[in-house]
């Protein structure tokens, strides 16, 4: 029997931060205070501390010297360096996976965007957005290649909260479920040009988005 431990303060507070800044309830560029945090958690200070570091190594917090730390922001050529960073690293996972695990692939995308639907008809858009955080997380599970897993994984975060971000705007989450079906009839069919096509859309409509959001 495999007995577990118990998660440190430090993972405790960086879990709490993660899921808040991911969900959007800490927004963008928002100052966060080493003090204000471990009086609200009721820890020290050490554990917030550790955490935040966590978070920079992750891009969801920025720190400056003598300013402090802060949610992260995102420039345009940033946001188009995730876009670009999405495509390579995913396609090519979607592709192992495809030839390694096909059939757990898309067992795993049925019931994601089976899940993804009762979410929309119920009106719970988090829930929704963390299933497709789940959805693309399914390429790196399937493609046997620990390395672009860890890749994907160091930007996850960042990645999920970004789609937050794009979330608020007009029919970006339908067509986002709309393409989820797209992806998986292309893997169903083992269509890989088919695959990289809608995958392409699917990203560069994130950087689209993106772009019109920071302009209005």
């Amino acid at each position: 029997m495999v007995i577990e431990r118990p998660k440190s303060l430090r993972d405790l507070v960086l879990e709490n931060l993660r899921d808040r800044i991911v969900s959007g309830r800490l927004a963008m560029g928002q100052s966060l205070s080493e003090r204000s945090i471990s009086d609200e958690l009721q820890v020290s200070k050490t554990p917030v501390r550790e955490a935040l570091a966590q978070l920079r190594e992750e891009g969801l917090v920025q720190i400056e010297p003598q300013k402090g730390a802060k949610v992260f922001t995102l420039t345009e050529d940033e946001v188009e360096q995730i876009c670009d960073f999405r495509m390579t690293i995913e396609f090519a996972a979607f592709e192992l996976a495809m030839a390694r695990s096909h059939e757990g692939l898309l067992t795993d995308m049925s019931d994601i965007v089976a899940s993804m639907t009762k979410a929309m008809d119920a009106g719970e858009i988090q829930t929704y957005l963390d299933l497709d955080t789940a959805f693309h997380r399914l390429a790196f599970k399937h493609c046997g290649n620990e390395y672009l897993s860890a890749s994907y994984e160091r930007y996850e975060g960042k990645i999920a909260a970004l789609r937050t971000h794009m979330a608020a705007l007009p029919l970006h989450t339908k067509l986002s479920y709309e393409e989820h079906f797209e992806l998986k009839d292309a893997c169903n069919g083992n269509d890989l040009p088919e695959l990289r096509s809608i995958l392409e859309r699917h990203i560069a409509r994130t950087r689209d988005s993106y772009v019109q959001a920071t302009s209005e």
